[in-house]
Parts: C-alpha cells; structure tokens; sequence
C-alpha cells in the first residue's frame, strides 16, 4: 500500500479477475490461454493476438506533450495524467484483436439470461459487427468471466496499441483521420469493428481498432497521478473503492471524441456502474507459465 493506493502486479493474473460488484456468469468457458501459439481462437468467437513479454514506453514526456500542443493546439493539461513517461515491463499476454461485437455479446445473453445493456434496441447501435456500447464495467467483467478471459490492464492495454516505440496512434505518428472512426469522420455512430483495419487502424502487433469507435474498459483503477509511483513490472491499479469514487480507466477514444482522445497514450475514467453509447471494451488473457 502506498499512498492509498494497492499496487498490484498482473502476473500471474487468473483468467476472469471478478469482483463483487460482477454478476453472474452461467457459464464459463474452458480456459483457453493458448500455449506458444502467436493467436488462438477463443470459444466466445474472438480471436487473440499473443503480445510477448518485454518493456514498452508508457506515457507522454513533456517534450513530446509540447510538440503536440504546438502542432495541434491541445490543452496542456490534457497530458497530466500521462505523466511521467516511464518504462514498464509486461509478461507475456493475449489480447483479442477486436472489441466484442453485438453478435458475441448477444450470444453471451441467450445463455446467461443477464439484462440487455442501453441501446440494444437502437438500430443505430446494435448491428451484429458494431462494438457492442452501452456496457458498465460489471456488464464487461461479466462477460469476461463467462468468456474464460478477462479485461486487459491499463498497460497490457497501451502496449497492445502502440508497440515498443511511443507511438501516438496505433499506426504512427502522424494524425490520419481516414484511419479511424473518431469525431472528424462525422459518423456519427459506432462502425463494425472492421471497417477501418484495410485503412490502417492496426497497431504494430495486429491488433485492430485500437482508436476511436468506443472507448474501451480496462481493470485498473483511475488515479490521476498513478504514473509516479506505478511498479515498473506488470503494474495495475487496484485503489480500494470507498463510497462511490469508484472510477475505472478507459482506452481508445470514440465515434464521439476526436483525435487527442484517440491517442494510444490517452486516459480517460469513468465510474465503473455508468453505460454510455460510446463505451465497449475488449478482453485479454494471461499466458501460461511455458509461454513467458
């Protein structure tokens, strides 16, 4: 305990880290961690990318956050919570390629008899191939839980999007608003997790959709200063909940938020309960010991 807050490592994490804020599952999936393999196909139909072990940059350092300010005329303060960009260590892990669509989370209703999340109804957001929205943080874990995964760790999370080299967006340095569904596109709504992978919104390691279309929800806790006294291995925020300031860290940007949110380096939080139409999430896995 430092400072108030848990600091947790993720290794080894347990497939479906569940709270007891989670609802029920009705049934879980074999574990499926898949081995040495560089993907495997999981049996709520996504498949995960394998993202090895190693350092990665996280964060914004002031240099970088003042060019941006110059280039795009960004607030300065939205890179305090970025600060300091550090190096961070992360075992070996699976991460799905893209975020759980309409179609998996309907199946994932039929066989659990959970409550529908805001918006199922709306043609404009419940398309089989959009991101399923309008999921809280429980609606996700539970999900998780029933799929054999979990959600992925504020890190395992940025590494997945932006490789080894402090990249801003999954594809590059250079803002490309072709790339991706972010407010500049004028869509309006969520896109099939697809549609923007032949444009290039992949990150270095294939994982696709990593920016805009809907935020994405992670396990960690938000603390706006954690970066300063974050472990350098597997770190994840894990502040205990008191009263209701139990807000959680969100990923990736939206359909609704423009190209500053979109950056892989870009935090955002949200008390765990809310259910928005511009949040969804994606699921990971830890690797089995062999695999490290």
């Amino acid at each position: 305990m430092l400072g108030g807050l848990q600091l947790l490592t993720t290794s080894p994490l347990t497939t479906s880290p569940l709270t007891t804020r989670t609802a029920m599952a009705a049934r879980t999936f074999p574990a499926s961690n898949g081995g040495d393999k560089q993907t495997f196909q999981n049996q709520d139909g996504s498949t995960l990318i394998r993202i090895s072990s190693g350092d990665f940059l996280m964060g914004t350092d002031d240099a970088e956050a003042q060019r941006m300010i110059r280039q795009y005329g960004w607030r300065a303060d939205r890179f305090d919570d970025e600060r300091p960009q550090h190096t961070v260590y992360l075992d070996t892990f699976y991460i799905c390629q893209y975020p759980v669509t309409v179609a998996q989370y309907s199946r994932y209703l039929e066989e659990t008899g959970a409550l529908p999340p805001d918006c199922w109804d709306d043609p404009r957001f419940n398309a089989p191939q959009q991101p399923v929205i309008g999921v809280s943080q429980d609606d996700a874990l539970a999900y998780a839980g029933w799929a054999g995964l979990r959600l992925p760790t504020e890190a395992e999370w940025e590494k997945a999007a932006r490789g080894g080299d402090g990249r801003r967006w999954p594809w590059g340095n250079e803002w490309d608003s072709c790339r991706l569904n972010a407010l500049e596109a004028g869509l309006g709504r969520p896109t099939p997790v697809d549609r923007f992978t032949a444009a290039g919104n992949i990150s270095p390691y294939g994982v696709c959709d990593m920016a805009g279309n809907v935020w994405e929800w992670c396990l960690d806790r938000y603390v706006v200063d954690f970066y300063e006294q974050s472990p350098r291995a597997n770190p994840r925020c894990a502040k205990p909940e008191v009263h209701y300031d139990g807000y959680y860290v969100l990923r990736g940007g939206s359909w609704y938020n423009g190209a500053e949110r979109a950056r892989c380096a870009a935090r955002y939080d949200r008390f765990a309960r809310m259910r928005r139409r511009h949040v969804g999430f994606r699921c990971a896995q830890t690797a089995v010991a062999s695999d490290q």
